[in-house]
Formats: C-alpha cells, structure tokens, sequence
C-alpha cells in the first residue's frame, strides 16, 4: 500500500470516525444557554482533539474566571451524551469501506483519541467497528494533549511501527499539527474546520472523505 510505506493506520475519532463535533457544538450552545454563556466558533475550533485538562487551560487563558469552566463543561457532557444516544451512531462516509479495505490489506489499525476509553469503545462497540482496531490510546493514557503527538507516537508503539510507516488521519488543527509535528504522514479529512493554504502545503494530502482516502491509498 503506498508501494509498502504505509503499514499502520491511525485514526482520530470525533469528527473524523464518527460525525460528532456538529453534535458537541449544539451541546456547548445547550450548556452556554443553561449557564448563561456563550462560546464563538473561532474558540470551539482551537479546542478540537484537545483532553479536558488542555481545554481547561485554553478556557483559562481567553476567559479567565468569567464562567465555572468545570460546572460548563459537565453540563455541556450531560447534553452531548443525550443527544449521542437518542440516536444511531453517526459512521462518517466512507469509514466502513476504508476499514474494510485496510483488513484486506492485512494493515494494522489503531484509534488515537483524546476521549475516554469507555466513551470510546462504546461508541465503536455501537457502530459495529471494534474488530476493526487493533489498538486504542485514549486521552487520559497520556500527558500531552494534541498538537503535541504523544498520542500518535504511543499509538504507533502499540502497532509497533515507527511514525513515518504509520498514516494519521485526522480532522482538527490540532490533531493534524500533532501528526506533522510526529513526523507522520498526515492527512486531514476536513469536518467542521477547513484547511487554509498553508495546512494544504504541509500536510502530505487533504481529502474530502474517508472513501477518498481509501482511493488514494489503492493508488499504486
């Protein structure tokens, strides 16, 4: 694959594997709507794929101590749980068949998440995915948040590849410099936060889908 380069595959989750970041801004809004507070868009982006611990700290330093940032945060997890459940999971397009294609492949698999691991395996579990991952490293299995890669450098170990075999996918600015910053080969699938000129030179490719990316890996 990739004329053998590419042997592991790490995949980001919200936003990338399942469409959720669309339901954890409306559960943001719901929470700023019971608290009586209100955060941009501009700011939502810039906590993607961050741990709570780092979004804590980048509350901290826009907002200060205008708001109780942990009182908002559970109130905005009680939201976005409801709104998950009350529906089927929501697969992004082309999860399946890259999956399926990588199986085939006899490629290694692993979820870099910076969400719990019982979040994150129930939400897999749901979709009928788990067989398909090999391995997952959740947020609070490191210390660093994205951009720092720690997340993508463990995912790796646990393939036991090194970085520049493995192919990050990812949909956040964060989680995208974490890959570049790890020196892997990193592609974005945009969701709710697009890719500028400067990301597009960086990044070794932007596709507009999971279905695209698993075109471009059968390209020999």
């Amino acid at each position: 694959m990739k004329n053998g380069k590419i042997r592991g595959v790490i995949f980001d989750q919200d936003g990338l594997l399942f469409d959720t970041e669309r339901l954890s801004v409306k559960a943001w809004n719901l929470a700023g709507d019971d608290l009586g507070f209100y955060l941009e868009e501009s700011f939502l982006c810039t906590i993607r794929g961050a741990n709570a611990q780092d979004s804590a700290r980048r509350f901290q330093e826009v907002f200060g101590d205008a708001y109780d940032f942990k009182k908002l945060r559970a109130r905005k997890q009680e939201h976005f749980m409801r709104i998950l459940r009350e529906q089927e999971i929501p697969v992004k397009k082309g999860a399946r068949e890259l999956l399926a294609y990588l199986r085939e492949q006899g490629c290694k698999v692993a979820l870099a998440t910076a969400s719990t691991r019982e979040y994150s395996s129930e939400n897999l579990r749901l979709a009928g995915l788990s067989e398909y991952f090999q391995q997952m490293i959740t947020g609070d299995m490191v210390q660093e948040a994205k951009p720092n890669p720690e997340i993508f450098l463990r995912a790796a170990k646990a393939l036991g590849e090194e970085p520049g075999h493995c192919l990050v996918l990812e949909d956040s600015l964060n989680g995208i410099e974490a890959g570049i910053r790890g020196g892997f080969v990193t592609v974005m699938v945009p969701d709710l936060t697009q890719a500028d000129e400067e990301l597009c030179r960086r990044v070794d490719r932007v596709c507009s889908s999971l279905l695209e990316v698993r075109d471009w890996l059968m390209e020999e």
